[in-house]
């Protein structure tokens, strides 16, 4: 029986559409599996697109796949998030980690949202109508069992927000924001700066610099023209800034990884 949230992908994608399928019947059953599958979908979905964008990264890690899509905007933050989650819990559940439901049923629903993007961007022009997500029915459930799906709901909620929180805190712009019209204003008011800088004998303060500090990632500034820096030592030198704040972010997805494994243990012995 085809699935009523991912059977419309099997005219775009086959691999896909049943790795969707699959995770979908796993979700109550085995959600490791379920996160397993989505994993390798998203995968499936990264590589597809990486050939069409950057085809000598297509042996790399889905991490490196992700950013590097992202840093072309074909895959914009929002996708990214949900792309991400997706792998960093299918990550832990392939070494083991207990995974509640809830957990899969979150994942699943984000496989959900990419699943229309990621048929239209794949077919160009194709006129993809993504109905609403249909969460699978499960068999009738008992006060405890109800009450350990609301414990498990409430605790996705908040490993979302606190995700939420940490990505936006690492950016400058938000996701609507034009980045040419604000670097030009910051520019001029920078400009501004300078000439009184200039009136007061002072050093002059390099508008365009602090403009595209503010407006690129680390890894485009260091390559724009005006520095010059070499392709391979610019990408050095972002993954250096970037390891500096990863520490941070394992500690804090390790701590999620322990929260969910003690619902989904508590879980098991209430079965």
């Amino acid at each position: 029986m085809a699935s009523r949230n991912f059977g419309f992908m099997e005219r775009y994608d086959q691999r896909v559409s049943r790795l969707a399928d699959q995770a979908e019947r796993y979700v109550y059953t085995d959600p490791e599996s379920c996160l397993f599958k989505l994993r390798l979908m998203v995968e499936t979905m990264a590589r597809t697109l990486i050939e069409l964008q950057a085809p000598q990264l297509v042996d790399s890690d889905l991490s490196t796949m992700l950013r590097a899509l992202e840093r072309s905007q074909l895959l914009s933050r929002k996708h990214a998030d949900q792309m991400h989650a997706i792998r960093r819990d299918g990550n832990s559940a392939v070494h083991g980690d207990p995974t509640p439901s809830p957990t899969a049923m979150r994942r699943l629903h984000d496989a959900h949202r990419l699943s229309g993007w990621y048929c239209r961007t794949v077919k160009r022009g194709a006129k993809v109508e993504l109905h609403a997500f249909e969460p699978p029915p499960r068999a009738k459930d008992s006060l405890k069992n109800k009450a350990q799906w609301a414990k498990g709901e409430a605790l996705e909620t908040s490993i979302e927000e606190q995700r939420r929180r940490t990505r936006e805190a690492l950016l400058l712009f938000g996701e609507d924001e034009d980045i040419d019209a604000i670097a030009g204003t910051l520019i001029e008011e920078l400009r501004g700066w300078d000439d009184i800088a200039i009136a007061a004998g002072e050093p002059l303060i390099d508008a365009e610099f602090v403009a595209l500090v503010m407006a690129m990632d680390i890894e485009k500034l260091l390559e724009h023209p005006r520095f010059g820096v070499p392709s391979q030592e610019a990408h050095a030198q972002a993954e250096a800034q970037f390891d500096l704040v990863r520490g941070e972010l394992e500690a804090k997805e390790a701590a999620y990884r322990t929260q969910r494994r003690n619902l989904a243990q508590d879980q098991a012995e209430d079965a």
